[in-house]
């Protein structure tokens, strides 16, 4: 019996389902559900619409099982930096913020005053970008809406919680927060100390393939199928960049909205 996976790829403009499998030692796949995506506008922010991209994420679950496969393993991936406030009962605090909108132009500088990009470079790696979830973060504790907050996840954290339950904080994801080491490749609490950040909304840092847990049970009835949901490179670029057949001696370019969002704030492109 073939094993079948289910790749959820979600894009700042669309998203798929692919289901692979091995095939006389090659991998064959098969796009099964595509559905469009985007930002909306609410109370003057630019936001993603976090329930619709979960039902869209089950439409496609049953997507699968309509077209005669039955996943053994799930994996989802999305763009960096966007992320999930969770109260104290698991219940999203506001919406998901889109790194497309400008809250951060002031939180940025904000942060840069208590540590600087040269300091805060040196320790995470990360080039400076105005959306990073860091200055994101301290947007947020700015607006207050951190008071309530007890938990964080980046966006397919987020889904794959939704749909079993469990919290996991992939490391990929996790390293274009701004907030992860790269020495020890842990979250920086040196950072998180001196921004005034809680400890308690980052969570333990899984590396890709740990499992998540199975399909919650009214999910796995409407899919048609139980499934385990494993954690692939949750950064797109990340599964893209490991999936690519290069050596460790080969260059590669890499684009994408967020590249082209970096752009358009420096003026290199028009709006």
């Amino acid at each position: 019996m073939k094993n079948y996976y289910l790749a959820i790829d979600i894009g700042a403009s669309s998203g798929r389902h692919i289901v692979g499998w091995l095939e006389d030692g090659k991998l064959k796949t098969e796009e099964v559900y595509r559905f469009a995506n985007g930002t909306e506008s609410k109370g003057g922010h630019l936001i993603w619409n976090s329930e619709r991209l979960f039902k869209e994420v089950v439409e496609g679950l049953k997507m699968a099982h309509i077209k005669g496969y039955t996943p053994k393993y799930i994996g989802i991936d999305t763009w960096a930096v966007d992320y999930a406030l969770l109260d104290k009962d698991d219940k999203l605090i506001g919406g998901v913020y889109a790194y497309r909108d400008s809250r951060t132009e002031r939180s940025s500088q904000a942060v840069h005053r208590i540590i600087s990009f040269n300091e805060l470079y040196q320790k995470t790696g990360i080039q400076f970008q105005p959306f990073n979830t860091i200055y994101q973060l301290y947007a947020d504790k700015l607006s207050g809406k951190l008071e309530k907050a007890e938990s964080m996840l980046m966006l397919p954290d987020y889904l794959g919680f939704l749909l079993t339950g469990i919290k996991k904080q992939e490391y990929t994801n996790a390293t274009s927060t701004g907030l992860v080491n790269a020495e020890t490749h842990n979250w920086d609490w040196d950072i998180i100390e001196l921004l005034g950040l809680n400890r308690k909304l980052f969570g333990e840092i899984a590396q890709p393939k740990t499992v998540v847990g199975e399909l919650k049970n009214d999910i796995a009835d409407a899919a048609g199928y139980s499934a385990t949901v494993i954690l692939p490179a949750t950064h797109d670029t990340a599964s893209a960049v490991l999936a690519a057949p290069v050596d460790e001696e080969s260059p590669y370019i890499s684009s994408g909205p967020l590249m082209l969002e970096l752009l358009r704030r420096s003026s290199m492109i028009s709006k």
